[in-house]
């Protein structure tokens, strides 16, 4: 029976490759990390009028579906039908406002044809109804 104490030998803790491997993973995520930078506009922004008193007019809504068909105070026109009815309109009141509600799946191409027939009809006052968070 050997009845001599163990000599128990401390473990070593290899620190330097502990230090090289935080090296890798610090270059690794400074390298794969994006930076973010903001630009800064200094604008003026405008002020708000009091609308004139008197009889609130009506906005021109037209709605606009992924599939791009189009209706104008719901009734289906084309493009080239739409921009007439745009056109008659405008003579009769070029600050008449147009909400445009469109399909969030529609393409960008459709909403720039309305936008463009809104335009050659002389109509500058167009709003896009959206959905709130609430």
């Amino acid at each position: 029976m050997n009845l001599r104490p163990r000599v128990s030998e401390e473990p070593e803790i290899n620190v330097i490759s502990m230090v090289d491997i935080v090296l890798v993973l610090l270059l690794f995520f400074m390298v794969t990390s994006s930076f973010v930078h903001q630009s800064h506009l200094s604008m003026q922004l405008p002020k708000a009028q009091q609308a004139a008193a008197g009889e609130p007019k009506t906005p021109i809504t037209i709605d606009l579906s992924a599939s791009g068909q189009v209706r104008m105070d719901k009734h289906v026109v084309s493009m080239r039908d739409l921009a007439r009815r745009l056109k008659v309109l405008a003579a009769k009141d070029p600050q008449r406002v147009i909400v445009l509600r469109a399909d969030k799946n529609a393409t960008q191409q459709y909403v720039i044809d309305v936008l463009d027939a809104a335009q050659a009809a002389g109509l500058t006052r167009i709003s896009f109804a959206t959905l709130s968070n609430h």
